[in-house]
């Protein structure tokens, strides 16, 4: 099955499945579908008891064994080969290029930024559909399941063309479980009151044709850890004091459903599911909030098919939103108090074609992608207009092997239509705004090329592309809750490149790669106070980002296996029309980031010690040193063992593992004024059959 990227997660919506699924044929031009298939077979059922809580993850850093490949620069991340209960912050942050912000623990907001980019240039995906909203540009990490997903791809720098879109400066795709065999069983506990839990039941016929599954998941926690509250003077210890973080609890839970039919050349699969989150919301230091909360939930589903291996890939795809932010008191600041409601819908189609005119030598990836997203608000019971976005995109990607396979060359092109509507509305004072409709054309190119010095061994890869972002709508039509649109504003301008070297031992031995990059974005979008109560978007300037990027994987000598990455970079203001700011470290960026988790076997066990290294950074954009983040260096320390007992079965292994984060206790802020655990630990129990 060679479909999987291409797959979506199509909609619940309230009208009949079958007349949601024509809407969405008649509205919405078809889109294409992703890469190859990254998950081949089944993958082994788990029951198990996990106890976690922590901030710093095991990711694995360099793919095994490496690919290079012409799309850009990729790392995958398998979650069977990490430790359970880990969200996606978690598992992105750990890895090269990527830095996230964190606004809290298990199931708290969380920024990402990717080779010192802006959250909103960092493109989601699941299956290789679009995750990333029209309000605000970004997805929600801490909102998807990964109990749903098999792995991560992470492509640094260029967003591969056949994922379809443009604007960003790398993308994260979310590669979905296959259809799961048996029953399995999963439950966990955890400091800080976190529970969770997992069933899963699947079935398949005996020739393999037919397969589906279906998964309940689960998880919650009370995150009322103690936390050093340094009152936001870090350089002034007298005024520090011990505190309970409070109203931060979290429950989440979800249902999801998969299955796959094979007729002959044509694979079919599907998939529906429903995520819902509750949760309290803090607030910062300073502004707490114990009375408010937010419940969260989605409904999505998918429909792929791939005809003679990819030749012929259609997917469909669409989702619905729904956000509530109780807020009794007025405590987050939205006036009046009371209850606010947001429904947003999407739907999405890709169909691609992917002929081969030379096999093996010259090979075309072409298709089309159209989404269109719904959203309407309610502010403690009184409508909001609706408001609306379509987007329709062509692509293409010419792949030539040459020199004998030893040269791969990958031009590719991409051409987006965006057009907003946005009804007639009322600003922050309320005063009336006229209906508006904003329509832009871009195109995005790009090119790859892969050069295999030695053959399988050690290979030189070099990217390039140059793409916009459109603005999203709070940056044009502003937010009732305090900003102001800004309809002049221009899309930002995008361009990057790196190159790589990657070795790859033939078995175990050293495999790694190292990597310079360079990313610069003109017409930079900032948020500015142009009033005592309002913000307003502006086109800031530019901003440029360099660096350089190591991963590795190691056997070394005494049975020693080390895996980690290390990236350096200086993401600097290069200032505008104010050139205040020119020549300041971009807010929240460290120039260091490293992580070194190494294992050895003994007596059975297999204990590991992991270090994660994040440097200083500014908190503001004017880089103010008493607002200065000091770097942080946290130690985990874990331990595991496998058995394979006899009552289950030939294939089966009972596994248990246990870790403590933060073993040094080092008390930290992502971001100021949302504290973080401090020591913390997980144990884990599992049954795979």
């Amino acid at each position: 099955m060679a479909f999987i990227p291409g797959g979506k997660s199509c909609a619940t919506y309230p009208v009949p499945w079958g007349w949601g699924l024509l809407c969405l044929l008649i509205s919405v031009a078809p889109a294409d579908a992703t890469e190859s298939d990254t998950v081949a077979g089944p993958v082994p059922l788990v029951a198990g008891v996990v106890v976690s809580d922590t901030l710093i993850v095991n990711s694995r850093p360099v793919p095994d064994p490496i690919n290079p490949s012409a799309t850009g620069l990729v790392t995958r991340i398998d979650l069977s080969e990490e430790p359970l209960f880990r969200d996606a912050a978690d598992l992105l942050g750990s890895s090269a290029g990527f830095q996230v912000r964190r606004y809290g623990a298990v199931g708290a907001s969380a920024v990402p930024s990717l080779r010192g980019s802006a959250a909103a240039q960092v493109r989601f995906f699941l299956d290789g559909m679009p995750l990333n909203d029209a309000q605000s540009g970004t997805a929600g990490l801490a909102r998807i399941p990964l109990e749903r997903i098999a792995a991560i791809e992470i492509h640094r720098g260029v967003v591969p063309t056949n994922l379809g879109g443009i604007g960003g400066a790398g993308a994260v795709n979310f590669l979905s479980r296959r259809d799961d065999q048996g029953l399995g069983f999963q439950v966990g506990a955890g400091s800080f009151g976190e529970l969770g839990g997992r069933a899963v039941a699947g079935l398949a016929n005996t020739e393999g044709t037919l397969s589906g599954s279906v998964m309940v998941h689960g998880r919650r926690a009370d995150n009322d850890f103690t936390y050093l509250d340094h009152n936001q003077t870090f350089h002034n210890t007298d005024d520090d004091s011990l505190r309970t973080r409070e109203n931060a609890w979290i429950e989440q839970w979800g249902v999801w459903g998969t299955g796959t039919l094979e007729t002959g050349r044509l694979v079919s699969r599907f998939s529906l599911g429903h995520d819902r989150r509750d949760g309290g919301r803090p607030g910062p230091l300073g502004y707490l909030s114990p009375h408010a909360s937010v419940r969260y939930g989605r409904s999505d589903g998918q429909l792929q098919f791939n005809l003679d291996d990819g030749l012929l890939q259609l997917g469909l795809a669409g989702g619905r939103n729904e956000e509530f932010l109780y807020d009794p008191e007025g405590e987050v600041g939205l006036d009046p108090p009371g209850t606010n409601r947001s429904v947003s819908r999407d739907v999405a189609g890709r169909l691609t074609w992917a002929p081969q005119f030379i096999p093996g030598r010259l090979s075309l990836q072409t298709g089309i992608e159209g989404t269109r997203q719904w959203q309407n608000d309610w502010v403690v019971g009184r409508a909001e207009p609706r408001r609306q976005r379509k987007t329709l995109n062509a692509f293409a990607v010419l792949t030539a092997d040459l020199v004998r396979d030893r040269l791969q060359v990958a031009p590719a092109w991409r051409w987006q239509r965006n057009r907003d509507d946005f009804p007639r509305t009322k600003n922050f004072f309320g005063r009336p705004q006229e209906a508006v409709v904003n329509q832009r054309d871009d195109i995005s190119p790009s090119l790859g090329v892969v050069w295999t010095v030695v053959a399988e061994r050690l290979f030189l890869e070099t990217h390039g592309a140059r793409t916009v972002r459109q603005p999203n709508w709070v940056e044009l039509f502003g937010h009732r809750g305090g900003i102001d649109g800004n309809l002049q504003l221009m899309a930002e301008d995008i361009s990057s490149a790196d190159a790589a070297v990657s070795y790859r031992a033939a078995q175990g031995g050293f495999s790694g790669r190292a990597a310079v990059f360079y990313a610069e974005t003109d017409d930079k979008i900032i948020f500015i106070q142009n009033s005592q109560r309002t913000s307003k978007a502006i086109n800031a300037g530019r901003t440029l980002a360099r660096g350089v990027e190591f991963e590795l994987s190691a056997l070394l000598p005494g049975e020693f296996d080390l895996t980690g990455n290390l990236t350096l970079q200086r993401a600097e203001d290069k200032g505008g029309t104010d050139t205040t700011y020119e020549g300041n470290k971009l807010p929240f960026l460290p120039d260091t980031e490293a992580l070194a988790r190494i294992k050895r076997p003994l007596a059975g066990w297999l204990p590991w010690l992991e270090v994660a290294h994040l440097g200083s950074n500014y908190r503001d954009r004017s880089n103010t040193e008493l607002n200065k983040a000091p770097s942080r260096t946290l130690l985990t320390l874990g331990i595991a063992r496998d058995w394979s007992p006899r009552w289950l079965g030939p294939a089966g292994v009972l596994s248990i593992s246990g870790e403590v984060m933060n073993l040094t206790d080092n008390t930290v802020y992502d971001v100021e004024g949302f504290p973080l655990p401090g020591r913390s630990w997980h144990l884990a129990v599992q049954l795979r059959r």
